[in-house]
């Protein structure tokens, strides 16, 4: 008892260091962005910074919650990483993105820059989207009604959308530990989901990426957790808030609704509690998936976009030659190995989507470049490159851990099922991604970045290192194999 007294004691010592030192972190963070803010920015300068105090806070108080009610004291750790975040957002706003966020800057013209014009011009036009040409409106509604109520600065939506991330964050270390069941002692460095450089550098931008990111991971892990019922959650509760979530992910990017049902459905075909039948359940579930999957291709063009139409969508997933990805407009670099992987037919595009899936998670490696003297400048192109090319590094080396887990996962499923609740979420999610979008475009990874962390610490926590080291030599076998067909490929000619 004496020891176990002792134990509690050294913890609480801990505990109470790690408050200080978060609220030591926490007031320089305050005033140095406060400072900066107010001499740098005019319009709803003090609006922000209420709103900097108002996510900084409220962000260490939802870490805070999360560390004591899933009771691990290293989950201290998150307060800190989001305080180091919030750091990074400042930082890059200023150093990365609003140096060229005026439209006569030579740059102009990527989405999100689009965006944030855009959203203002929605509000000055009466929330009427007859101005514009867009697919997707809904991202226009979302950053127009933040603008509307906090005013029009580009340090405003950043801080949003690092709330937004955070809010995702915790909820992929809370449904990870319910997962995982027993713990150990490093579980706490899935944490590390909030400094995954990707989420880091979209954050700051007013995209749809993060937004996407988070919306996605809410609503198939919710159906997850109750299939597999790591915890409570009423049939009802779940239509509800998993409902709203599609509807939100139909209005900003329709077509990512199919794998949200997709996932759904294989999870009420594999995801089974151990000792309780949902027969019923299940049926009610699907049914409703069906219902939301067909109510939400009208979302779009209901908000002023384009009428999304599925079996069209899959049609051009399925054929270069309708995609945009063959137009005129697209140019393609010298014997491009994406352009090599477009598909003409539905067999070649089940064939080519593992290879399209390689390159989606390593690109733009081998290309390693990165123009510092842009960086210094200001460029939103070169700090978007870095900070892709960090994450395409940790796919790299995280990938055999997800791999032995999803192989772990499928080998262990009569025992348990819920660690598949990860990784059909992932999966699903990803091969929509790599098979939807012709163009590999590496930002379209970034909404299932935190499903692939979760899946990658799942495999570090849970499998031996015998099947580590197999996953690890199938997944660098087959980039040396990529590494020597590229090599051989791109010198042909």
């Amino acid at each position: 008892m004496m020891e176990a007294t002792g134990q509690t004691l050294v913890a609480s010592r801990a505990s109470k260091r790690g408050v200080n030192g978060q609220i030591i972190f926490l007031s320089f963070l305050l005033f140095a962005g406060s400072a900066l803010i107010l001499a740098s920015i005019q319009v709803a300068s003090f609006t922000t910074v209420f709103l900097l105090g108002f996510v900084s806070v409220g962000g260490l108080a939802l870490c805070r919650g999360t560390q004591a009610k899933l009771k691990d004291p290293k989950l201290k750790m998150l307060g800190y990483f989001w305080l180091i975040k919030l750091g990074v957002t400042l930082f890059l706003l200023y150093a990365g993105w609003m140096p060229q966020l005026d439209p006569s800057s030579v740059p102009w013209g990527y989405d999100p820059q689009r965006y944030y014009i855009q959203a203002k011009e929605l509000i000055d036009n009466h929330w009427s989207t007859g101005f514009i040409n867009l697919n997707y409106v809904g991202i226009l509604y979302y950053y127009g009604g933040i603008f509307y109520v906090l005013g029009h600065n580009p340090i405003i939506p950043a801080l949003i959308n690092a709330f937004v991330t955070l809010m995702a964050s915790l909820y992929l270390v809370k449904v990870g530990y319910e997962i995982k069941g027993q713990r150990s002692s490093g579980d706490w460095k899935l944490a590390f989901a909030l400094l995954l450089p990707e989420l880091l550098w979209y954050d700051v931008m007013t995209a749809r990426e993060t937004l996407m990111a988070a919306l996605l991971l809410y609503a198939v892990l919710t159906v997850g957790r109750y299939l597999a019922q790591t915890a409570s959650i009423s049939l009802a509760n779940l239509s509800f808030k998993v409902s709203l979530s599609v509807f939100a992910i139909a209005a900003v990017r329709t077509s990512m609704i199919l794998p949200v049902f997709a996932s759904i459905l294989v999870m009420i075909m594999f995801v089974m509690p151990k000792h309780r039948s949902q027969i019923l359940q299940r049926v009610i579930l699907a049914g409703a998936a069906a219902f939301t999957l067909i109510v939400g291709q009208g979302i779009a063009g209901y908000l002023g976009g384009y009428d999304f139409d599925l079996g069209n969508a899959i049609h051009q997933a399925s054929s270069a030659k309708d995609n945009i990805a063959s137009s005129a407009d697209m140019q393609w670099s010298e014997n491009s190995v994406g352009l090599l992987l477009m598909p003409e037919g539905l067999f070649q595009a089940i064939i080519f989507l593992p290879l399209r899936m390689v390159l989606y998670l390593v690109a733009p490696l081998p290309n390693i470049w990165v123009p510092v003297s842009d960086l210094f400048a200001g460029s939103w192109g070169a700090w978007q490159f870095l900070f892709t090319l960090l994450s395409s590094v940790i796919n790299v080396l995280t990938m055999p851990y997800a791999l032995a887990s999803f192989d772990q996962s499928i080998k262990m499923r009569k025992e348990s099922t819920a660690p598949l609740i990860f990784h059909i979420s992932y999966w699903v999610t990803f091969m929509a991604i790599a098979g939807g979008n012709l163009i590999i475009h590496e930002r379209y990874r970034v909404m299932a970045t935190l499903l692939l962390w979760g899946c990658a610490w799942l495999g570090a926590r849970t499998c031996s290192k015998y099947q580590v080291v197999r996953a690890s030599l199938v997944w660098y076998g087959l980039l040396t194999l990529g590494a020597i067909f590229y090599f051989c490929y791109k010198t042909s000619k």
